[in-house]
C-alpha cells in the first residue's frame, strides 16, 4: 500500500511539474525588462499611432509646413515611449503628442480615414492620459 502512495504521489508531482512548464513556455520579456515589461499596452498605443501618423503622412502630399507637423507628433511620441521604456509616464510629452496630432487635423488636408484613424489614435491617448495609466 505504501508503494502504491508513493507511485501516487510522484504521478501527481509530476503532472504539477508539467502543467507549470507549460503554462510559461510561450511567455517571453524583453532582455533586462523588469517582470513583465512597464507599460506594455501603452506602448502598443503609441506604436500603433506612430504607424498612422507614417501612413497619414505617405498618403498626403501637403507642403513642409503640414510634413513637420507629422514628424513633431512622432518625436513626441517617440520621447513618450522612451520615456516609458524607463518605467516614467511622462503627461507633458504625451500633451505635446495630442497637441500635434489635434494640429494635423485641424490643419493638414486628410483623406477621410486617415483623419477617422488619427482622431482614434489622439482619444485613445487622451484616455491613456487621463487614466495616468
Amino acid at each position: 500500500m505504501k508503494l502504491h502512495y508513493q507511485s501516487l504521489f510522484v504521478m501527481v508531482l509530476a503532472m504539477g511539474l508539467s502543467t507549470a512548464s507549460f503554462g510559461t513556455a510561450g511567455q517571453t520579456y524583453p532582455m533586462g525588462a523588469p517582470y513583465p515589461a512597464p507599460y506594455t499596452d501603452l506602448r502598443g498605443l503609441v506604436d500603433r499611432s506612430q504607424d498612422d501618423l507614417r501612413t497619414a503622412a505617405s498618403l498626403e502630399h501637403g507642403n513642409d509646413k503640414q510634413r513637420e507637423r507629422y514628424n513633431s507628433a512622432q518625436g513626441h511620441l517617440s520621447t513618450f515611449d522612451r520615456h516609458l521604456v524607463k518605467g516614467k509616464f511622462d503627461k507633458g510629452e504625451i500633451d505635446k503628442a495630442i497637441g500635434e496630432i489635434k494640429g494635423i487635423l485641424d490643419h493638414n488636408v486628410l483623406q477621410a480615414s486617415s483623419r477617422d484613424i488619427l482622431m482614434r489614435d489622439m482619444d485613445d491617448l487622451k484616455v491613456a492620459r487621463d487614466r495616468h495609466y
